[in-house]
């Protein structure tokens, strides 16, 4: 009997979890919308043929009608995504018009916004513990990544995606104080 009582508590939590929306998570976590932010970044990206991460660090920007993401080190770059669409800027000031970013740009803008809404578009919940929530794509982003971890505690704090080719990108955030 005590272990049929154990199984059913499982299968609960276990369904009680499933279930759990990003807006949920989000609220769990105190993560709240936000309209806009700015911050810096420092991303490792370990790829697995390569002994060591790959380290790059800049600075961002986003709000409703758009995003920056300014690589400054190692090589400068810029992603701008404004109304006319999604640009990258190279060290040497070339401009050019990103095509098939469209799922990956807005992806960003929301995690930076803190916008459970748009982000159920990409993404469903699997778990929130330890003041993270571990998701999965959906589709098409499930053909790329195989999970995304987001942390933190009133604001996003760190980033993990994991790709289905094996590689992983770690986005450590640092919020500029609001105006």
């Amino acid at each position: 009997m005590r272990s049929t009582l154990l199984v059913c508590i499982a299968f609960a939590a276990f369904f009680a979890n499933a279930n759990t929306t990003l807006v949920d998570a989000f609220s769990e976590l105190k993560l709240v919308n936000q309209s806009k932010v700015s911050g810096q970044f420092e991303q490792h990206k370990k790829i697995k043929v390569l002994k060591n991460s790959i380290v790059s660090a800049g600075s961002f920007s986003a709000d409703q009608s758009g995003f920056v993401w300014q690589q400054k080190t190692p090589i400068a770059s810029t992603i701008r995504m404004d109304e006319h669409g999604i640009y990258s800027k190279d060290h040497r000031g070339n401009e050019s018009q990103m095509m098939n970013a469209d799922l990956y740009i807005p992806l960003l803008q929301a995690l930076l916004l803190q916008d459970p809404v748009k982000l159920s578009d990409y993404l469903q919940v699997q778990s929130v513990a330890d003041n993270c929530i571990n998701l999965s794509a959906n589709e098409p982003l499930d053909q790329v990544f195989s999970a995304v971890k987001l942390c933190g505690t009133d604001t996003i704090s760190r980033i993990v995606l994991s790709e289905q080719a094996g590689h992983t990108t770690e986005i450590n955030l640092t919020y500029a104080a609001a105006n």
